[in-house]
């Protein structure tokens, strides 16, 4: 005979409750994990003049790196991503014909409760064995990306098969 505590039962309960009915809690709390992200050519992300960049980081620089901050999203794969301890976060813009990348101040937890203004800040994340690449969610076919030589600016790329850009990264929980 198992024992189970009460308060793990009515967790359960309710969690069998919201997908039952298909309503969520009335107050679903935003869990937020802390990764690391590094790109396949071994750039970490950091800020530089409050650009995030991605390059070589050695010696007593090394704690310049940003961890990720993740929320998931409702949808499959779908995660909001964020620095500086979950206060700055990603967005995608439009801009002209491009779409970019921007870091935005927000309470992530109140923009996820506007679908639409959510989609901004959002990502699907698409794993290959090890390798991880980020779409935007508000923009199809742009991804994450970062400059192949030397240190730059994180951004965004319609062309994932440019040698210029990558958009292969390693992203593993912090332990």
């Amino acid at each position: 005979f198992c024992r189970v505590p009460l308060s793990h039962l009515i967790s359960l309960i309710l969690l069998f409750h919201s997908e039952a009915t298909g309503s969520p809690l009335q107050e679903k709390p935003y869990k937020m994990q802390t990764f690391r992200i590094w790109d396949v050519n071994q750039k970490v992300f950091y800020l530089s003049n409050n650009q995030l960049v991605a390059g070589y980081l050695q010696a007593a620089n090394a704690k310049l790196e940003e961890k990720i901050y993740v929320v998931l999203t409702e949808s499959p794969g779908g995660m909001f991503l964020g620095i500086h301890e979950g206060k700055l976060w990603l967005a995608c813009v439009k801009s002209g014909e491009k779409n970019t990348l921007q870091l935005e101040e927000v309470n992530i937890t109140d923009v996820g409760r506007n679908k639409e203004e959510a989609k901004r800040f959002a990502f699907i994340r698409s794993q290959n064995g090890s390798i991880t690449s980020f779409e935007s969610a508000a923009y199809p076919g742009w991804f994450l990306c970062t400059e192949s030589e030397g240190d730059g600016p994180v951004n965004l790329t319609n062309k994932p098969g440019d040698t210029t850009k990558i958009t292969q990264f390693y992203f593993h929980a912090d332990q």
